[in-house]
């Protein structure tokens, strides 16, 4: 017998290093994560929000958009309630402020609740923030001294003038939740364009012009009247008749 009879290794070929086995990606091969902040993370809720909607918006998304376990975003964020308000403070931080002059303070007024409008518009969702108990996040507070400011320069009594912020405030929102549910197409085959609001509107005034006009003279007869107007126009007469409302009462 030979003596390598007694090494059971013999005739075979050697053992593959270890080293040499295929194995999983390294974690330094990966790119680098940008380090989590509460920018970083209203940043990826956003995003889901234009992607997918509000409902969509969960710890458990954007933590998963963020590579990391939701435990790690309430280190940034109060839950799902907390992440929400950060967005509705991001997206009303970017609208541009009044410096309130009498002067020119219904102008402003104005110019600033578009404005407002248009952002919460622009967020498909963010404006049901509002109607939770009075936010008062930074941006929202910034935003109402900046309407109770124009209103005071208007000469509004400083009773009225506060009232009125809710007042407004609740126009504004109103309006971009209008936009949200009836303006931006949702399955309508006509669309949120011009062309669709103008067939839509159609529509409607053909209803009132078919009414039982002995049980509906007024819808029958203002028909017209009823669906004249852009979403645009009829965001502003109903500025205009709040604010004609509160200088009446000054009289």
């Amino acid at each position: 017998m030979s003596s390598d009879a007694g090494s059971s290794d013999a005739g075979l070929p050697p053992t593959p290093s270890t080293s040499l086995r295929p194995r999983g990606r390294s974690t330094r091969d990966r790119p680098a994560k940008a380090p989590l902040s509460v920018d970083v993370v209203v940043d990826a809720a956003l995003a889901i929000l234009q992607s997918d909607g509000l409902d969509a918006v969960t710890m458990r998304r954007v933590a998963t958009a963020l590579d990391t376990g939701p435990s790690t975003l309430y280190v940034y964020v109060q839950g799902r309630e907390g992440l929400l308000l950060a967005m509705l403070d991001r997206v009303l931080a970017g609208v541009e402020l009044e410096p309130p002059d009498p002067a020119r303070w219904r102008a402003q007024l104005h110019a600033l609740l578009a404005r407002t409008r248009a952002a919460l518009t622009a967020h498909p969702g963010i404006a049901a923030m509002t109607l939770v108990e009075s936010p008062t996040t930074p941006a929202v507070l910034d935003l109402v001294e900046n309407l109770l400011g124009i209103l005071l320069a208007g000469g509004i009594g400083a009773q009225d003038a506060a009232w009125a912020c809710d007042v407004f405030v609740l126009l504004a929102t109103g309006a971009a939740r209008e936009d949200d549910v009836r303006y931006r197409g949702g399955g309508d085959e006509d669309g949120a364009g011009a062309g669709g609001l103008r067939a839509r509107a159609e529509r409607v005034r053909e209803t009132f012009v078919g009414l039982p006009p002995e049980r509906f003279p007024s819808l029958v007869a203002h028909a017209a009247q009823m669906v004249a107007g852009d979403r645009d126009e009829r965001f502003r007469f109903a500025i205009d008749i709040a604010l004609d409302g509160m200088l009446a009462r000054k009289c």
